[in-house]
């Protein structure tokens, strides 16, 4: 292990200080023409601690589209057809710096990218440093880009990149310079005999500001209709079941008038930012400028945090106005609909990486930004042991925010809609060290992109949100428009059509989220598992777990929430993901299943589309219904949620149809029961988060209807009429379930019965 040493270089209260050395380094020669800027703009709070500047000279990663890997026909996502698959194995291209040139050492290809990043860890300096420092030198620092998601989530896609592009760019860094926002201090920490290390703060005076570019001409974007037209193709997808929510991303492009590093400067005052990254790679002609709010993931000291952004308004006039639109935005069911399935979905993707029972929505607030305002939460969790930076980073990436629900469904959506790889945006610029646990990552968004041409910077910016079925095709360009405009101002002078009256600029602020009489003032963050004993959560196929619930999982972004709940009343959850077994014989694969796993319970998953599409998931229905899910004789308790709720009413013959009332997604509703079945110990009315665009209408056979919606029109909720079999059409393990863990522990407490069958043999035995 080698040795790093902090030198404190003094104290200061330029909020712009690195941009000044990192201008300083490149007059005396010595930024080595790669360049990384993490810059952390706006007011100070508990996400924009501290600015940083790596020193890029000694290892450099590319990782590289693999030949043979050519763009497919994929079938459409939006009907509800998804291609899984892993890619080609990606290129990983690892060069030394000699003198002003990067050499190649090797290539090595890696099937995922958790492999690539631990290929790349390989090549880390861990050290000791007598300060107590929770930040290292000798990990690696870069860019993620967001065509790397395939080696995330395993995909087939229409649109990739041209063999041989540049798909992300990692640099380890031996030196820093690292200025502390609270405490004003500014020093470097480096790897002990690093040159960084024998350097003094030089007398800096500033720099001038450059002017916004004159519109000369606008950069090239879809029109507004095509732009709402592809809003409602989404909002169709929905309301057929085949997903709940997409990030679309609209372009503009462009010759830029200037430079991009002018760009980012201005960004850097126009719209300051906690996550605000600046990357420059030299001879690939290859910069990004971003002013990002929001982090993907933070690792530190064994605690996994995001922060995901969703619902958005612009800002106001007046501090009256402003206010009144932060209230319009809380209120607004389709913006808490956005916001709240990306808490589900960020719950979800952290419980991979964390220990059963830990993750938690840890709390909500509204970030106002210069043009725009917007909701935003933290979600937390302990690391699990045998996890490291390298699985964090990867099973997060890409974003929830910029995707949507399901994730892997929309990834194939986003392709089908944008028709192109998206590059920098959406991706990730941040830093990582397996060797000391720490990993820190931005989202891509308010992002610049830029590639040198032979007279002029071409330049990429791309902006969208979440379109669920809520959504206004209008109101969704808009909402682009008001989020691309600071950047294509900085870019071209072009502020997407706005006036400065249009879309005002206002101060950095964050409030709390207001109360206003609804229905989210009964949701409360904070951890859901109470004290006492924690489950295990092990996915199939696994050593068999007596009394354990066995999971189906869907192709759904929530299966490990349910999971987590489902542990934290201290049941042993065993997940199988239903694609993976052999549909050619599902019967079979049903009693391998069973035969492995011996459960207590099973839960039938959420997931897209209808049940059909899930074979195992329908055989399960098939026999819970028929009275042929039996282990030594016992019926097996049942619970369906949502798509697994309504693979039991078509195994007892009812008819799945789309909601007379239309989709229901990400909204905390008022469900009505009887107090039957899983809802005995729970009130007449309570509130649980409803996901569908699908229900079941009843006839007279095995299951009896037992809970509706408020106006008692659509079936929220079956129970059969003498086996232990329920299903529900909510999700019960969301956060805007505030009375879903009573009702999973109820099924919780369910074990095996003895069935019919078995009681007349033991009644005819002499």
């Amino acid at each position: 292990m080698s040795n790093s040493r902090w030198k404190s270089l003094g104290i200061s209260d330029n909020e712009e200080l690195l941009i000044e050395l990192l201008i300083h380094l490149r007059e005396e020669g010595d930024s080595f023409e790669d360049e990384i800027l993490l810059h952390s703009g706006g007011p100070v709070t508990d996400l924009s601690k501290r600015s940083l500047l790596p020193s890029l000279d000694s290892i450099r990663v590319l990782m590289v589209e693999p030949e043979g890997e050519s763009s497919e026909e994929i079938p459409s996502a939006l009907s509800g057809e998804v291609c899984l698959g892993s890619p080609s194995p990606l290129n990983l291209v690892i060069q030394e710096r000699e003198g002003h040139k990067w050499n190649t050492r090797e290539e090595v290809y890696c099937a995922s990218l958790t492999e690539a990043l631990d290929c790349i860890s390989q090549f880390e300096i861990t050290s000791e440093c007598h300060k107590d420092v929770t930040f290292h030198p000798g990990g690696f620092t870069g860019i993620l880009g967001y065509d790397l998601s395939r080696w995330s989530e395993p995909i087939r896609l229409s649109n990739t990149p041209v063999p041989g592009s540049v798909l992300g760019v990692l640099w380890r860094a031996d030196a820093w310079f690292i200025h502390d926002r609270n405490s004003g201090e500014i020093g470097v920490l480096g790897i002990e005999g690093h040159p960084w290390l024998d350097l003094e703060l030089p007398e800096m005076e500033g720099f001038d500001m450059p002017a916004i570019p004159k519109l000369d001409s606008v950069p090239h974007s879809e029109s507004d209709s095509d732009h709402a037209r592809k809003v409602s193709r989404v909002r169709e997808s929905i309301t057929g079941g085949n997903l709940y929510q997409v990030n679309y991303g609209r372009k503009w492009k462009g010759e830029m008038p200037g430079h991009p590093w002018d760009s980012f400067l201005l960004l850097t005052r126009s719209n300051p930012a906690p996550f605000s990254s600046w990357m420059m790679v030299s001879d690939l002609g290859w910069s990004v400028a971003s002013s990002s709010p929001e982090r993907l993931v933070e690792l530190e000291q064994g605690i996994v945090r995001t922060r995901p952004i969703k619902g958005t308004r612009k800002r106001g006039g007046s501090v009256e106005e402003d206010q009144k639109l932060r209230e319009e935005m809380i209120s607004s069911e389709k913006e808490i609909s956005e916001h709240l399935m990306l808490v589900d979905l960020e719950r979800h993707d952290l419980s991979k990486v964390c220990k059963p029972g830990t993750v938690h929505w840890s709390g909500w607030r509204i970030e106002a930004l210069s043009n725009v305002q917007h909701l935003v939460s933290g979600v937390q969790g302990e690391l699990a042991p045998g996890f490291t930076t390298s699985e964090v980073t990867s099973l997060m990436f890409p974003g929830g925010s910029v995707t949507g629900c399901p994730k892997t469904v929309t990834l194939a959506a986003i392709d089908e809609l944008e028709e192109s790889p998206r590059g920098a945006w959406t991706g990730s610029i941040g830093h990582i060290h397996r060797g000391h646990g720490i990993a820190d990552w931005n989202i891509l968004i308010r992002t610049l992109e830029a590639h040198s041409g032979p007279e002029k910077w071409h330049a990429t910016v791309q902006a969208g949100g979440g379109i669920v079925i809520g959504s206004s095709p209008a109101e969704e360009v808009e909402e682009a428009r008001w989020k691309a405009a600071a950047v294509t101002e900085s870019a071209w002078g072009f502020r997407t059509g706005f006036s400065n009256k249009d879309l005002p600029e206002r101060g950095v602020e964050i409030y709390p989220v207001p109360e206003y009489g609804g229905i989210i003032d009964h949701l409360s963050p904070g951890l859901m598992a109470k004290e006492g004993s924690i489950g295990s959560i092990v996915n199939y196929p696994c050593d068999k777990i007596e009394g354990c619930t066995l999971l189906i999982d869907n192709l759904d972004s929530f299966t490990r929430n349910i999971a987590e709940v489902i542990s934290s009343l201290g049941s042993d959850v065993v997940i199988a993901d239903g694609r993976k077994f052999d549909t050619d014989n599902v019967s079979n694969a049903v009693d391998e299943l069973l035969l492995n796993t011996s459960p207590d319970r099973v839960i039938l998953g959420p997931g897209p589309s209808r049940p059909e599409s899930y074979p195992i998931t329908m055989e399960i229905a098939r026999r819970s219904i028929s009275g042929n899910l039996t282990i030594a004789g016992k019926h097996v308790p049942v619970l369906g949620l949502c798509l697994g709720h309504q693979a039991l009413g078509l195994a007892d013959g009812w008819e799945l149809v789309e909601s007379p009332k239309g989709p229901v997604h990400g909204t905390p509703s008022v469900i009505i029961s009887d107090g039957t079945g899983i809802f005995r110990e729970l009130p007449r009315k309570s509130i649980m988060m409803r996901y569908n665009s699908l229900i079941l209408l009843p006839t007279d056979s095995d299951l009896i209807p037992n809970s509706w919606d408020d106006k008692g029109d659509l079936l929220m909720g079956v129970t059969h009429r003498t086996l232990p079999i329920d299903g529900v059409q909510f999700h019960p393990e969301s956060v805007g379930s505030p009375s879903g863990r009573d009702l999973l522990s109820e099924f919780v407490t369910r074990k095996p019965v003895i069935s019919n069958h078995q009681i007349e043999e033991q009644v005819r035995r002499p």
